[in-house]
């Protein structure tokens, strides 16, 4: 049997509270393992309304590229697995670009692997390029930003780990395609 996993109005509800939390707490914590690797913390070299304004955009850039990045490693751990990437960009009901939902289905490790590969490297990456990177205080917001955008990533491999061996795995436009394994068996 197919079944369609779709985020309910309580899973909407801990997902919106788990972003809320998990930004400012992920950059707190960052920001405190900057303070504790860096003797001298940087300083920001631009001032004024002028500044602040060019402080955000360059955020706000670095979380784009952090966006792209995550895809960019979804698109690699699917390559990795055998499957053909496909960009796919929509603006409902946010700005999402997502991969690869025409391709068969996954089996339950495999989609775990492309759906976390992102939130464990790129992360990890982060981590690091916050504790000894140049340019440090640079990476904490986009970092928080890149935690807290990996929330459906999370969510969608806890919901896949939750069913039997065997089940393959799609996410489709309505929500995420499990097939049980008895419906691809011949009896």
């Amino acid at each position: 049997m197919v079944q369609l996993w779709e985020r309910s109005r309580a899973a909407e509800v801990t997902l919106g509270l788990t972003g809320l939390i998990a930004f400012p707490v992920t950059a707190l914590l960052l920001g405190w393992l900057y303070l504790s690797t860096h003797v001298t913390p940087g300083r920001i070299p631009f001032s004024g309304e002028f500044g602040i304004l060019l402080v955000v955009g360059i955020l706000l850039a670095e979380c784009a590229g952090i966006w792209l990045l995550h895809e960019g490693v979804h698109a690699l751990a699917m390559l990795a697995v055998g499957h053909k990437p496909r960009f796919h960009f929509e603006t409902t009901p946010y700005p999402l670009l997502n991969l690869d939902r025409q391709e068969a289905p996954y089996g339950r490790g495999t989609f775990v692997l492309v759906e976390l590969a992102p939130a464990v490297l790129l992360t990890a990456a982060l981590i690091v390029g916050v504790a000894i990177g140049p340019g440090a205080g640079w990476l904490i917001v986009p970092a928080a930003f890149h935690v807290t955008a990996c929330k459906m990533d999370i969510a969608y491999s806890l919901v896949v780990l939750r069913q039997p061996v065997g089940t393959l795995c799609r996410i489709a436009e309505d929500g995420l395609e499990l097939t049980e394994p008895l419906d691809y068996e011949v009896p």
